[in-house]
């Protein structure tokens, strides 16, 4: 009976832990705010008289902020000051992390700022501003190609080719020279 209990309390414990926020698995004791930005730039040229046109629009890496607490109560003197360090390093690693809010989960997310702010009353407890920002992350690859063979005029706009030396000459006007067998290497 105490093994079922036993189960029961920890299935129930991890999925309450795993419902609430997390920084990269730093989970707050509370969080007192989260504000969450979804931007879309639309880009802007000015043309001809002034006027201003736009073509294309993208989104914007997602942020969020967090106010959270950690407090040395109910765990150990020194607990919040851990969790500081923690956050810190956290930061410093620059390698993306998942974030956990209560409305939303946000991938390959980076700390931009720590705000912490302590008084006498709050010597033993953690209160800080956390900011994150996403990190997007694309894939590239290179692929080879005849350049020659998909142009419509390669000997027009290919690129340049080793042609060999060229020497420069006289031309008939006396002052301007005719490079011949020239290299661009």
């Amino acid at each position: 009976m105490a093994n079922i209990v036993e189960a029961v309390l920890g299935t129930v414990d991890q999925i309450l832990v795993s419902a609430g926020a997390s920084i990269g698995g730093i989970v707050p004791n509370v969080v007192v705010e989260e504000i969450s930005r979804d931007s879309l730039f639309i880009t802007n040229h000015p043309v001809e008289k002034g006027a201003a046109i736009s073509d294309h629009a993208f989104m914007m890496p997602k942020e969020v902020e967090l106010r959270c607490g950690w407090s040395d109560s109910g765990n150990f003197q020194g607990y919040s000051r851990l969790i500081q360090e923690g956050l810190l390093a956290l930061q410093a690693q620059r390698e993306p992390f998942t974030a956990v809010t209560s409305k939303r989960v946000y991938s390959n997310m980076l700390i931009t700022g720590i705000e912490v702010s302590t008084s006498a009353a709050t010597a033993y407890a953690l209160f800080a501003r956390v900011m994150l920002r996403e990190v997007l992350i694309v894939s590239t690859s290179t692929v080879a190609t005849n350049s020659s063979s998909t142009q419509a005029d390669p000997a027009r706009t290919s690129g340049t080719t080793n042609a060999g030396t060229k020497q420069a000459t006289e031309s008939s006007a006396g002052s301007t020279y005719v490079l011949e067998n020239w290299s661009n290497e």
